[in-house]
């Protein structure tokens, strides 16, 4: 029997009033990073750390951020599943769903992106033009990450329409399943596991 004051009995009802909000905020987080995050992170680096280092910047940092596009994308959102970056939501958003630690929510946050690139993939028809030259692969349309954005001076150098996609679909995907693992990977304790050395007797 539960003693009066515990929170038992409000976590049986729980997870119905906080689920779903909680993936939807998840949904948002992976998004944010894929289409916010990893961009202003780049442009930091150019910005900030780069000329602070002194390192030289032959590349243009659009270009950089899309020749790094799976790092970039991929390593935010597993330090922010990690950490569960939705713990610092105002509370006034955040409040109903405070226990989506142990919800399962998080470690769905993927399902939304993944829909999302089946969706565009199966809609994919290859075809040529005097953008995309020869037709190609649907994988390779998605994944074969394009390595110079467009340039108003030279637009015919990429596909812009390819680059979007993989921007606006490849990259939440890639940062839903990240996001996903770091969570995962904070249920297992993996950083415990890894960084603790037990004395033997």
């Amino acid at each position: 029997m539960g003693h009066p004051g515990t929170s038992a009995t409000p976590k049986v009802d729980a997870p119905w009033f906080g689920r779903i909000p909680a993936f939807a905020l998840h949904t948002a987080i992976v998004y944010t990073f894929a289409l916010r995050i990893s961009g202003v992170l780049v442009s930091r680096w150019f910005a900030w750390v780069a000329p602070a280092l002194q390192i030289a910047r032959d590349t243009r940092p659009a270009d950089w951020y899309l020749q790094h596009l799976e790092a970039v994308t991929i390593i935010p959102a597993l330090l922010a599943g990690y950490i569960n970056v939705a713990r610092f939501v105002p509370a006034l958003v955040g409040r109903p769903i405070a226990d989506t630690r142990s919800d399962s929510a998080i470690t769905w946050a993927w399902i939304v992106p993944t829909l999302v690139l089946i969706y565009k993939m199966a809609r994919y028809h290859p075809e040529s033009s005097v953008l995309i030259g020869t037709s190609i692969t649907m994988i390779r349309y998605f994944f074969d990450i394009q390595r110079t954005a467009p340039t108003w001076a030279d637009p015919s150098a990429v596909d812009p329409v390819r680059v979007l996609a993989q921007m606006f679909v490849t990259a939440p995907f890639y940062a839903g399943i990240a996001y996903s693992l770091g969570a995962l990977a904070w249920r297992r304790e993996v950083l415990t596991r890894l960084f603790t050395f037990e004395n033997s007797a």
